[in-house]
């Protein structure tokens, strides 16, 4: 569910591909252990179905989940489409891991130990390191639950490796409630309620399992309503996919007071209040400068002219010039689109990234909410998309220039939501993705060291689309794909957080 979770901040059309393709799984005689369906539903709205499969071939264990979730932005259907697979020996040993989506390669993993795999993702191969061995595989997490349910634990605490998410080991934490009775199959059963606590996400959810250790429902609440998991049949839980009815964005945007010049200011302060427990910290970095000012309060300040946030090692960090599987500046279509740019050689880093902008802003001819969150390369390919499209299409191609680049994701200001239609009206703040260049900014907008510096390729023209009425909410290099953990700051603030610019004693506006 947490990979949902994600992928509903700026939502994917993803879909499943085949998993695995060595002789060696795909030729396997896998036979079915156990197979669970999920009804999912947004805001009281059925959104989707899940699936989770355990398999069995000799002393291997294949463990399979799927999530596909379908609804509309403003009125144009997306489908979010998740798929992983985890192989593991009898003895919990892991053997590999994939993970699909559509529009960006599938990524292999193959275990050398628990704290070390080869990575596959087309031509690219190479070794990726994990910090702690002292995590658990799927099937050791699902006996590991049951035992300390069964001993009726007050808190089962564990860590686990989340291959949806950029490869990366959360920590799990799990407190007992109490016991609910609930009508299953037409008879009484007592289920353990649990407050669960995911180091990957700021919000807590509620789960129901039963004496087994068998997830029956699960429920998050985010801005949207809550996202509930529900244990089903496959007819009931495909009866949630094809009636999902549920419009993504229209409860997205922030209302505002207008904003007078925002597009000519280079400065401007905004209050942000959160409705949620606590307000996030949120980044000081780029143009963006991040105070809190109470529990639940704080205030940014966004500068046009300021680059800043840049760390000493972030030049040679590959976490900001090395192709993934959505900024895949290593494919042929970003390559040879970076070769029509004709960028001259003596030209500034800061001078090429503003030309690449502008490349990207003409190149992307139908801007649309269809593709949610295709790679570089299908954007390059399709030249279709909406703000995902173009942030991760510039930030790859600053990367096959040799710039260091990510994505910076948060919100925008709308003058006039009215645009939007499905009764939206008024200035008002949507979710919205650009990038971020690790560039020396020009003498005209202040000189200074090399740091980070805004771009936003999804408006036209010569300057950099970025203007002072943009909040920096999170930044990510995209290797977890659309199911980033660096987005879930956004869960906590989506459809809680009220945005008022700071009046400024005298100011002309």
């Amino acid at each position: 569910m947490r990979a949902a979770l994600f992928a509903l901040c700026f939502a994917g059309a993803v879909s499943v591909v085949s998993c695995t393709v060595s002789c060696a799984v795909a030729c396997a005689d896998w036979a079915l252990v156990e197979e669970h369906y999920y009804a999912l539903a947004l805001g009281g709205h059925p959104c989707g179905r899940s699936l989770e499969r355990v398999e069995k071939d000799g002393e291997r264990l294949r463990t399979i989940s799927r999530i596909e979730m379908r609804f509309s932005r403003l009125g144009q259907e997306t489908a979010i489409e998740l798929s992983s697979e985890f192989i593991e020996s009898a003895r919990g040993e892991p053997i590999e891991a994939t993970v699909a989506q559509k529009g960006a390669e599938r990524v292999r993993y193959v275990f050398e130990s628990p704290k070390k795999a080869r990575v596959e993702r087309g031509a690219v191969r190479e070794t990726r390191e994990i910090a702690d061995d002292s995590w658990l595989t799927p099937r050791e997490v699902a006996a590991f639950v049951a035992a300390r349910g069964g001993a009726k634990a007050e808190e089962i605490n564990f860590r686990t490796l989340d291959v949806q998410s950029g490869f990366v080991v959360a920590d799990i934490s799990m407190k007992r409630l109490g016991e609910v009775e609930r009508t299953i199959d037409g008879h009484s059963a007592k289920l353990t309620r649990y407050e669960v606590r995911n180091s990957m996400q700021p919000i807590v959810a509620t789960e129901l399992y039963d004496a087994t250790g068998l997830l029956l429902e699960s429920t998050t609440p985010i801005g949207l309503g809550n996202l509930v998991s529900l244990l089903t049949t496959k007819a009931a839980a495909d009866e949630s996919y094809a009636n999902a009815s549920f419009d993504l964005l229209a409860g997205t945007f922030v209302a505002s007071r207008p904003i007078a010049r925002y597009l000519a200011r280079g400065t401007i302060e905004f209050d942000l209040d959160s409705s949620a427990a606590t307000m996030p910290e949120l980044p000081s970095e780029g143009a963006q400068a991040f105070t809190k000012t109470g529990e639940r309060s704080a205030r940014v300040s966004v500068d046009v002219h300021r680059s800043s946030g840049a760390q000493p090692s972030d030049a040679s960090d590959p976490r900001w010039n090395k192709p993934n599987e959505l900024i895949d500046s290593d494919s042929t279509a970003v390559i040879e689109l970076l070769a029509s740019a004709k960028l001259p050689a003596n030209a500034s880093d800061f001078a090429k990234a503003n030309d690449l902008r502008a490349l990207v802003s003409r190149h992307i001819r139908s801007k649309n909410l269809a593709t949610a969150f295709g790679s570089a390369s299908e954007a390059a390919r399709t030249r279709s998309g909406d703000c995902t499209e173009h942030a991760v299409l510039l930030a790859a191609l600053c990367r096959a220039a040799g710039i260091p680049s990510r994505v910076a994701s948060g919100l925008v200001y709308v003058p006039d939501l009215g645009g939007v239609g499905h009764g939206l009206k008024g200035p008002g703040w949507g979710w919205h993705l650009w990038t971020q260049v690790l560039v020396e900014p020009p003498i005209v907008a202040g000189g200074g060291a090399r740091g980070w510096v805004d771009f936003d390729a999804t408006v036209g023209g010569d300057g950099r689309g970025y203007h002072s009425a943009h909040i920096l909410v999170a930044t990510s290099d995209l290797a977890g794909g659309a199911t980033d953990p660096a987005f879930s700051r956004a869960l906590s603030l989506i459809g809680a957080v009220k945005i008022s610019e700071v009046a400024q004693p005298g100011a002309v506006k």
